[in-house]
């Protein structure tokens, strides 16, 4: 994600924050990509604490249209020797359209390690776009880019199409060049493609409407690519549930990500 999208502007308070998104963080239809508001929040809390976020959840409550600015407020609500507990609300015209908690700071520790491992698929250059969003618009399908590691393309699930395993992957990114640096920012923006996931699941042309996106951050990296490597754990009532790592090319896990969706028939996205 280049920095200029996401150029909050600081206020007189130093925990308010102005946004102007660009139109290519909008989704067809014209509403904020709910991944892009959790991002500006989250860079909101790490400029005001001074801190890189550890853990983050956002709550998606409406949707933000038009060209109308944001504004992102930030509340510290404990501040300790290594780590500041935050919360921001995001909101338009007076109404709240997502909040969001976290977690920052960082300590020195001797131990780490990571305990699962990226799936074994095709590097990016041999996958297949994966096909979703339209390009063209000047909108978020200009932005992401997204090519079909593992499962199945959405146009090709319907009729009697058998569920799948509930292990999809796909190569994700919103940047061109191939030594990008990924900020958390990045990370909620390309979390929040997990719930495309459950077609293939499910065996139906379905997609997610995101409730809420929570991700714990791993270790930094840059990477050409994000493998995103999805899992659907379960589909209740209409509200799919699922989680995903991420991972560079190089497989350093660059952060853990759950979601709940609203299940929705799937449509082109033009």
């Amino acid at each position: 994600m280049t920095p200029d999208l996401f150029a909050i502007e600081a206020t007189d308070d130093e925990t308010r924050f102005v946004w102007h998104p660009s139109p290519l963080l909008r989704v067809p239809g014209g509403a904020l990509e709910g991944g892009a508001g959790f991002g500006a929040a989250l860079l909101a809390m790490e400029r005001a604490t001074g801190r890189p976020a550890i853990w983050a959840t956002g709550q998606f409550l409406s949707f933000a249209r038009g060209p109308e600015s944001l504004d992102l407020d930030v509340v510290i609500e404990v501040t300790g020797h290594n780590t500041t507990q935050a919360r921001c609300t995001v909101s338009q015209g007076g109404d709240e359209v997502l909040t969001a908690h976290a977690a920052l700071g960082q300590r020195d520790f001797a131990h780490n390690g990571v305990w699962c491992d990226p799936p074994v698929v095709p590097p990016p250059s041999e996958c297949p776009e994966f096909r979703y969003f339209k390009r063209g618009h000047g909108d978020f399908g200009d932005l992401l880019q997204l090519r079909l590691a593992h499962g199945r393309q959405v146009q090709e699930i319907g009729g009697e199409a058998p569920r799948g395993s509930g292990d999809t992957s796909l190569w994700v990114r919103c940047w061109d060049d191939d030594d990008h640096v990924v900020t958390a920012q990045d990370v909620a923006v390309l979390a929040d493609v997990m719930p495309v996931s459950f077609a293939d699941a499910i065996g139906r042309a379905y997609s997610g409407n995101s409730l809420d996106n929570t991700i714990r951050m791993g270790e930094p990296a840059t990477t050409g690519w994000v493998l995103l490597s999805n899992h659907v754990d379960h589909v209740t009532n209409g509200f799919g549930h699922g989680r995903a790592e991420l991972w560079a090319e190089d497989g350093t896990l660059l952060a853990t990500a759950s979601q709940t969706a609203v299940l929705r028939p799937y449509r082109s996205m033009r």
